[in-house]
C-alpha cells in the first residue's frame, strides 16, 4: 500500500481531489488522510456545495457520498459529468441497493465502495483513478503531437473509409487551395478527375478506379500526376496503408517529387539520350522516397545466365552513394559478378549498378556508388539464356565455307546463341544468314543440331568478337534444347551453392 501511495504522490502533483460528505466527523478524518497524499484537497458537505467547489477548482478526482441534503450525490455527479466526462468519480456509500449501482454505471462512475471503506481498498481506488488520469493525459499529448505531425509535414496525408475522405491534413488544403475537406468535396466531389492520365501512372480508367488498385496493393508505391489549385501538374508518389483493427480504413500519403523532373522518363517516345537517365541525383532522390516509405527494392543478378532475385532494404543514402542490406545468397552472387540491377515499382527504368564499391558479408551490406538508369528492363528477358558447360562445341559456316578460327559459346537459349570468335569473317554483318552447328551433352549423352541463324548483334571486344544469332528450331531440337536448359539450370544452382567466395579473392 505504501508503494501505491508514493506512486499517487508522484502522479498527483497537478491533480486536485474533492471530497463530498455531509458527516463532518468523517469529512475531517478523510481530509487529514488525503492531505498527506495530495497537494490540493477540497471539501464540501452536500451535493450543491460539491458542485460549486468542482466548478471553482476543477479537480480530476471526486470522492462522494450518495445520500446528502440539498443535492444528492447522484445529482451532483450528473452535473459534473455534463461539464467533464473524464472526471474520475469514486462513490462511498453505506447502501448496497441495486438501483444505486445501476445509476452509478449509467453515470460512468469510476469506482463504487461501501462505507466504511478500509484504507487499502480506498488507496487502491484512488491509485487506479490516478493511473487512469495519467494514461489519458499521455494519450492526449501523444495524439496532439500526431495531429501536429499530420498537419504540418510536407506530404499530403488523407484518411479514408472505403473510398470516402474522412480526414485530411493542412498540406492537402494548401495543395488544393481549400479551407477544409467539406470545401474540397463541394468544389471537386472527389479526387478522381484530378488524377491525370500518364503512362505507367495511377489514375481512374473506364476499367478500374485508382483507389481500388491502391487498396488491393497496400504498401506499394504508385506514381500519380495531380493538378493543384494553380493548375500545375505535379508528380506525387502515393502509398496506401491499412489502419490496423479498423476495417476498410486507410491512410494515404502523397510525396511531391515534381522537382526531380522524372515524368518524361515514363514517356516511351522520350529521347534515349535524355540526360535525366544519367542523373545520379534523381536516382538517389527516388531511393530516398523508397527508404522514407519503408518500401523494398529487388536485386537482380545473373550467374552464368542463372537468374537470382532477392529483396533488399535501403540502409543509408548520401550525395554520391547508397548502401543496402540483403540476404546472403544475393551477397554471394554480387561478390562473384560485381554487378547487379535494382528494380522498384516507382523507378521509371531499372537501375544498373555498374560496379560495387564494397560488400560487407558480416553485416550483409552492399555499398554502391556507380549507377544509372538502364536502357532495358531486367524483366525484358523473355527466354532463359545460360552459359553452357565446358564440354561443348560449335562451328560456323558462311556461304557453306567453315569458319577456320576458334569459336566458343558464351550463352545459349531456345531462340538464340551468343558465340565468341577470334576474328570476324569478311561479309558477315547484322542481318547476314549463317549456318551454325552446336554440340552439347544432355544427361551425359551427345546432343547436336544444325540450323540457320540470322546475325542479330555484333560486339567488338579488345581481342575478339561476340556475335548473337537468332534461329528457329524444329520441334525435336526445340524440346531437346529446352530439356538441356532445364538440366543446366539445376547444375548451375548446385555449382553456385558450392562456390567458395574466399577462393575467388
Amino acid at each position: 500500500m505504501n508503494e501505491k501511495i508514493e506512486t499517487i504522490k508522484k502522479l498527483s502533483k497537478d491533480i486536485g481531489i474533492l471530497y463530498v460528505e455531509d458527516n463532518q466527523g468523517l469529512s475531517k478524518n478523510m481530509q487529514t488522510l488525503l492531505s498527506r497524499i495530495f497537494d490540493n484537497v477540497y471539501i464540501a458537505y452536500n451535493g450543491e456545495d460539491g458542485y460549486n467547489e468542482y466548478i471553482k477548482h476543477k479537480p480530476k478526482i471526486v470522492i462522494t457520498d450518495v445520500n446528502m441534503p440539498i443535492m444528492s450525490g447522484f445529482e451532483m455527479i450528473k452535473k459534473i459529468k455534463a461539464l467533464e466526462l473524464e472526471c474520475k468519480i469514486i462513490i462511498l456509500s453505506a447502501y448496497d441497493e441495486k438501483e444505486d449501482l445501476y445509476k452509478a454505471l449509467e453515470l460512468g462512475v469510476f469506482s463504487y465502495l461501501h462505507k466504511p471503506a478500509k484504507a487499502p481498498e480506498l488507496v487502491d481506488a484512488i491509485y487506479n483513478a490516478t493511473v487512469a488520469i495519467q494514461k489519458e493525459e499521455n494519450s492526449r499529448i501523444f495524439l496532439n503531437q500526431l495531429q501536429n505531425i499530420f498537419n504540418y509535414q510536407n506530404n499530403i496525408v488523407i484518411m479514408m473509409h472505403e473510398d470516402k475522405f474522412v480526414l485530411v491534413n493542412q498540406r492537402f488544403n494548401e495543395f488544393f487551395g481549400v479551407e477544409s475537406i467539406d470545401e474540397f468535396k463541394k468544389e471537386h466531389g472527389d479526387i478522381d478527375k484530378l488524377l491525370l492520365e500518364h503512362k505507367e501512372f495511377l489514375y481512374t480508367t473506364p476499367s478500374f478506379k485508382w483507389i481500388d488498385i491502391a487498396i488491393k496493393n497496400p504498401g506499394k508505391l504508385f506514381h500519380t500526376k495531380i493538378q493543384n489549385y494553380k493548375g500545375e501538374k505535379r508528380h506525387l508518389i502515393l502509398k496506401l496503408r491499412e489502419i490496423p483493427q479498423k476495417d476498410k480504413h486507410y491512410i494515404l500519403s502523397f510525396d511531391d517529387v515534381t522537382e526531380l523532373n522524372l515524368m518524361t522518363l515514363f514517356d516511351a517516345n522520350a529521347s534515349k539520350n535524355d540526360e535525366t537517365s544519367k542523373d545520379k541525383a534523381s536516382i538517389l532522390a527516388l531511393l530516398k522516397v523508397i527508404k522514407d516509405n519503408s518500401a523494398e527494392i529487388r536485386l537482380h543478378n545473373f550467374y552464368k545466365g542463372l537468374t537470382i532475385i532477392n529483396p533488399a532494404v535501403l540502409i543509408n543514402i548520401d550525395e554520391e552513394s547508397f548502401s543496402l542490406k540483403t540476404v546472403n545468397t544475393q551477397l554471394k552472387v554480387v561478390q562473384i559478378t560485381r554487378f547487379m540491377t535494382i528494380t522498384s515499382e516507382i523507378f521509371p527504368k531499372d537501375v544498373v549498378c555498374k560496379s560495387i564499391k564494397n560488400v560487407d558479408s558480416d553485416n550483409q551490406i552492399i555499398v554502391i556508388d556507380d549507377f544509372a538508369f538502364a536502357s532495358r528492363s531486367a524483366a525484358d528477358r523473355k527466354y532463359t539464356r545460360l552459359e553452357p558447360d565446358a564440354d561443348h562445341g560449335c562451328t560456323l559456316y558462311y556461304k557453306n565455307i567453315k569458319f577456320p578460327g576458334e569459336t566458343h559459346i558464351v550463352d545459349i537459349s531456345e531462340v538464340s546463341v551468343k558465340i565468341k570468335i577470334d576474328a570476324l569473317p569478311a561479309g558477315i554483318e547484322i542481318g547476314t544468314t549463317v549456318k551454325v552447328a552446336i554440340f552439347l551433352k544432355l544427361k551425359g549423352k551427345p546432343m547436336s543440331f544444325i540450323t540457320l541463324g540470322k546475325v542479330y548483334r555484333i560486339d567488338e571486344n579488345k581481342y575478339d568478337y561476340n556475335i548473337v544469332l537468332l534461329y528457329e528450331l524444329d520441334k525435336k531440337n526445340l524440346n531437346n534444347i529446352r530439356e538441356y536448359l532445364s538440366n543446366r539450370q539445376i547444375e548451375l544452382i548446385r555449382e553456385f551453392k558450392s562456390t567458395d567466395i574466399n577462393s575467388l579473392s
